[in-house]
């Protein structure tokens, strides 16, 4: 399965550039009711467009430097090998916005926004992702799902103060058909992450339940008549 956060990346891309699938749109809205930040950084990529393109001209190439392109395609998560191999590599769309990325001061990626001024001597730091044992707050658990034949579940859980989130991306799901998330606790509690339903696309979805990390024992996901589709045990935090 893909990453998340390249497929994203993909759709918003594409979405600036008014060429997305219809099956690409409606990826796009499941995935702007999950992650409401999406929008922005749309609309972030078109005010960039606006204000780099010229009347009557369009878009037109500008050199780039090699140092310059690096730090681009770093923030951006796009592999320096796959610009050096052509411009369309990456994705349609993708070279207007890497000029657009030269002549202005953001540059708008995955689950936010990374700015890259031109005096930088260099790239940004990110914050580092907490990490630590599990039930650590805030740090990203892999979770390995064992799955009814023909489903496929890449999935995460994350320590809370309010609960347990399921970070889960999954294919394979009878189109249509409803399908629960829910956590069950050391004393065979259920706790209902929520719902969702059966795509011809990739689901990626966060869910939460409110049961502490350290009270769940497992995850699991079940059809409309509570069979289990595809689960997982939960070490003790």
């Amino acid at each position: 399965m893909r990453a998340r956060d390249e497929r994203i990346e993909e759709l918003i891309i594409a979405a600036v550039a008014d060429e997305l699938t219809p099956l690409e749109r409606v990826e796009l809205d499941e995935l702007r009711a999950v992650h409401p930040w999406i929008d922005d950084e749309i609309a972030s990529l078109r005010s960039v467009a606006e204000r780099v393109s010229i009347e009557g001209d369009g878009w037109r190439e500008l050199p780039v430097s090699a140092a310059l392109r690096e730090r681009v395609l770093g923030a951006s998560g796009v592999a320096s090998s796959a610009a050096s191999a052509a411009p369309s590599a990456p994705r349609r769309g993708f070279a207007p916005l890497l000029a657009a990325a030269c002549l202005v001061i953001g540059v708008v990626t995955g689950a936010g926004i990374a700015s890259l001024a031109a005096s930088d001597p260099g790239p940004s730091v990110a914050e580092p992702a907490p990490t630590g044992p599990v039930g650590t707050l805030g740090a990203i658990e892999p979770v390995t799902m064992r799955a009814d034949p023909g489903i496929d579940v890449d999935a995460d859980v994350i320590a809370h103060t309010w609960g347990t989130e399921a970070l889960l991306e999954i294919e394979g799901l009878a189109v249509g058909e409803t399908y629960a998330v829910v956590f069950v606790g050391a004393d065979g509690a259920e706790y209902s992450a929520g719902e969702m339903l059966g795509s011809e696309v990739p689901i990626v979805c966060r869910l939460n339940a409110a049961l502490l990390r350290e009270d769940a024992v497992r995850v699991e996901i079940r059809d409309a008549g509570s069979d289990v589709v595809a689960g997982a045990e939960l070490p003790a935090a």
